[in-house]
């Protein structure tokens, strides 16, 4: 995998300038992250309205998928604000694997998460980050990721 860490983005536009689709290949109704809100070296940060019509709510509470898929597409939206700075085109990313996830409660719709993520490692095309996610500044999630960016010329 390509990756334009460590190297300084072609683009002046901040994360949160960018509108999330163009940082994801997903979707409506599988969209699971509003904004990325921070980009460093090795660090992503996101933010999502649990809204009573996600795909993942049931009987008023995100469930587990859900908060998987939001720390994943945090990791997705990274990797897309960073190839759209280097002004290359976004691919989209395969979870590979998912580690030691620890579910502590379930956000309420209606209410906003925060979701945070370390790389860890790139190894052999796999990405390795530790994520969590944040409600009212407690972990309710985390666990380790591994995924798999798509590489141009190469069918997954």
């Amino acid at each position: 995998m390509t990756s334009w860490r460590g190297k300084t983005p072609v683009s002046a536009m901040k994360p949160e300038e960018y509108e999330i689709l163009d940082l994801i290949s997903h979707r409506p109704p599988m969209v699971m992250i509003d904004q990325l809100t921070h980009s460093g070296e090795k660090l992503a940060r996101g933010r999502l309205f649990i809204k009573e019509s996600n795909v993942f709510c049931y009987e008023g509470h995100l469930q587990e998928a859900g908060l998987i898929e939001f720390i994943t597409q945090t990791a997705a939206a990274y990797e897309g604000y960073l190839q759209l700075s280097a002004q290359k085109e976004v691919k989209p990313g395969f979870i590979g694997v998912i580690k030691n996830l620890i579910i502590h409660s379930l956000p309420v719709i209606n209410t906003e998460i925060q979701s945070e993520i370390i790389i860890e490692n790139e190894l052999l095309g796999y990405t390795i980050i530790t994520g969590r996610v944040l409600q009212n500044n407690s972990v309710i999630a985390e666990g380790e990721m591994r995924f798999l960016m798509e590489t141009p010329g190469i069918k997954q």
